[in-house]
């Protein structure tokens, strides 16, 4: 589809909730709708918080949030360069560039029975030792990226990993994970999430206390 620059700018911006003003005497304005959609061909809302789409000389401009919600696929603009980007970015984004926050004996550990796994050290990794209880921490993409792809193993015990949306609450994908099966590797779809609620959980009976270590590689990476 071919877009004009004045065009194309107000699309941009009025995707993301704002006002164009293309020049010095002249305005964009629109008109607010209450347009009812459908995905697939069933009814569907977007969140009770949505912006509503706007009617431009006849033409629908629909909030980039409610397009990411509908069809999971993210936007992010990029101002220095005035780029919408849809989907996927080219390059990955190490999953400990972003903001981790750690509770329940989880956190970052260089301890080498952690780090080394299968001939290679990974020098430093998250993990969550022992874990005959819950293990969880946080995760911050910031509706910037589109997947989430996590490395992860367990030793000892069977465990599973939880990942939810912290505002929606659905959950995103569990990752079952089995001791002495290697490297489980598992892409999530994070389109238009904000903040991820991570749950490391030991499966099998631990009485004795000695629960899953669960360990998530630096491997892991946002894209």
């Amino acid at each position: 589809m071919n877009f004009n620059k004045v065009t194309l700018t107000a699309f941009a911006t009025l995707l993301l909730g704002g006002t164009v003003a293309y020049a010095a005497s002249n305005e964009v304005k629109g008109v607010i709708s209450n347009l009812k959609y459908k995905v697939n061909g069933y009814a569907w809302s977007p969140s009770a918080n949505s912006a509503k789409p706007v009617i431009i000389n006849g033409q629908t401009f629909i909030p980039a949030s409610v397009v990411t919600q509908a069809t999971k696929i993210n936007i992010t603009v990029d101002a220095a360069t005035k780029t919408l980007q849809f989907g996927e970015k080219l390059n990955k984004a190490p999953i400990f560039k972003e903001s981790i926050k750690f509770k329940n004996a989880v956190g970052f550990s260089n301890n080498a029975a952690y780090t080394k796994f299968n001939g290679v050290d990974y020098k430093e990794v998250v993990a969550a030792p022992k874990i005959y209880g819950d293990g969880n921490l946080i995760l911050y993409p910031n509706k910037k990226y589109q997947t989430l792809t996590i490395d992860a193993f367990s030793v000892g015990y069977k465990a599973e990993i939880h990942f939810v949306d912290s505002a929606s609450k659905n959950e995103l994908k569990t990752i079952m994970l089995e001791p002495g099966t290697g490297i489980t590797s598992s892409e999530i779809n994070i389109a238009g999430v904000s903040e991820i609620a991570v749950k490391l959980q030991s499966l099998e009976s631990n009485t004795d206390k000695k629960g899953a270590d669960i360990i998530i590689l630096p491997t892991s990476y946002y894209k």
